[in-house]
């Protein structure tokens, strides 16, 4: 299997099947298309949620990863939200004279294979390698990643596609933390686009920016909807495939070909990192979710889960400011632009680490592991 996904893969160049003939978009097409996006998947995420409440599709947020004398829900919370992101950006596409439509026809297969999980709760394995699978067509169909030689190149974008999957999964931990981050990733991802003169990845990146934040509204805090297991593999899939996308972009160096795209996506796999590397030092089953994720630890720090969403949406917004500096800067000053973010992302790490959730009196509420 894995041979014959090589081959077929190569035997394709990237943009063969993306979609074509995007024009670029000035800051004011930009601008509509984000408040196009944004209505629609705010008024969709009303409809699903009277509807997931009217079949009974809720759920209650995990005990392990709330204390109940402080968490701010008092009954169950309709889920589905992922639909109404889909959606909004979807048919926000089908309005612009060319439609991205392989990012989003993989992007509903990612959907469905977190709705399936969100109501069967299958083995992590098999869960696994869907993704991989997935990963592996959009691959072929999409492209891989730029900067690097082809049978590299297409192995980081196959394992950066589920692992991104799994990351945005994992940040949805708390209300409003991944919707939140979503937006603010995908609005980085619109301007490096513009700036490196890449439509493709200007035009994605509003079109879920906007379906994000107009979602972000119901599922802040105190949320009234989750987008599941659902939403967070579909904008964990966007995610990546706009990264992969972006990297194709005009930039002056290697660097900020690989750096800027990294940057943006750097608070997500920090979060990763530090849970993954906390279980694991700790015994810890790797996939079981608790309460020592990035957004609790700072909910314990700053006292509530506002903040917390906070201080995590100004790292995004500053890892977004670096990425657009190292997309525009010579070699020598990106080079110390990355290594300050790294520095940085290191350092909150590094304090979070110290935090005692256990002795904390706020911590998450969202439904991610």
């Amino acid at each position: 299997m894995r041979s014959f996904v090589l081959s077929a893969t190569l035997s394709l160049r990237p943009n063969r099947f993306a979609w074509q003939g995007v024009e670029r978009m000035d800051w004011g097409g930009m601008s509509i298309t984000l408040g196009i996006s944004l209505a629609l998947s705010y008024a969709l995420t009303f409809l699903v949620r009277w509807g997931a409440l009217k079949l009974g599709w809720t759920h209650r947020p995990d005990p392990r990863k709330w204390r109940r004398q402080t968490n701010p829900h008092t009954a169950p919370i309709a889920m589905g939200g992922g639909f109404a992101i889909l959606g909004g950006a979807a048919l926000s596409a089908a309005l612009l004279p060319s439609c991205p439509f392989f990012p989003f026809l993989f992007g509903a297969v990612a959907l469905f294979l977190g709705f399936y999980d969100d109501l069967c709760s299958p083995r992590p394995i098999y869960r696994l390698l869907l993704q991989f699978l997935l990963a592996s067509f959009s691959v072929t169909f999409i492209g891989w990643v730029k900067g690097f030689p082809d049978g590299l190149a297409i192995l980081l974008s196959v394992v950066g596609i589920a692992g991104m999957m799994n990351s945005v999964n994992m940040m949805d931990n708390m209300d409003g933390v991944a919707s939140g981050l979503m937006t603010l990733a995908m609005l980085g991802f619109a301007v490096l686009g513009a700036v490196t003169n890449n439509p493709q990845v200007t035009v994605l990146g509003v079109l879920v920016a906007g379906a994000a934040l107009g979602f972000w509204w119901h599922n802040r805090p105190p949320a009234r909807i989750f987008m599941g297991d659902a939403g967070s593999l579909l904008l964990g899939y966007l995610l990546a495939v706009t990264a992969i996308l972006a990297s194709r972009g005009e930039f002056g160096h290697w660097l900020g070909r690989v750096g800027a795209p990294f940057l943006l996506l750097s608070v997500f796999l920090t979060d990763t990192a530090f849970v993954v590397l906390w279980r694991a030092r700790h015994g810890l089953p790797v996939m079981q979710g608790d309460r020592n994720h990035t957004s609790h630890r700072l909910a314990v720090l700053l006292g509530s889960e506002w903040r917390a969403n906070l201080a995590l949406y100004t790292m995004q917004l500053m890892m977004g400011v670096c990425a657009l500096g190292v997309s525009l800067l010579p070699p020598l000053p990106s080079a110390l632009l990355i290594l300050f973010a790294i520095a940085l992302l290191a350092l909150f790490a590094h304090r979070l680490w110290q935090v005692d959730v256990e002795d904390g009196e706020s911590d998450g509420s969202g439904d991610g592991a």
